[in-house]
């Protein structure tokens, strides 16, 4: 069982993916869950920047800029969900699965 940090670390990146594959929407990515996670790649760290602290914030943070908004939100999950190695022992697959060894 991977410890709490990578864990999180592996459901940023399945969100990532879903997001790329429009099976999530732009609400549920704003949560304060994912800015208190701690993230160790620059494909993380770009995906989480880039998060409001609450969907009630969307409007307000962003205003007209929420189609601009959400193609750099896309650029940075397609970043994160294509990069190969998610942690110790835990690598993408490419049909989208994940492997351990």
């Amino acid at each position: 069982m991977p410890d709490r940090s990578l864990a999180q670390r592996y459901a940023l990146r399945r969100l990532a993916t879903r997001f790329t594959a429009g099976q999530t929407t732009l609400a549920e990515l704003a949560s304060d869950e994912w800015l208190e996670m701690e993230v160790e790649t620059a494909e993380e760290k770009a995906f989480v920047a880039l998060f409001p602290p609450c969907a009630c914030c969307i409007e307000y943070t962003l205003g007209l800029d929420e189609a601009a908004w959400e193609e750099q939100l896309r650029i940075a999950a397609h970043a994160l969900a294509s990069h190969f190695t998610v942690g110790p022992g835990i690598r993408r697959v490419a049909e989208g699965g994940v492997r351990s060894w």
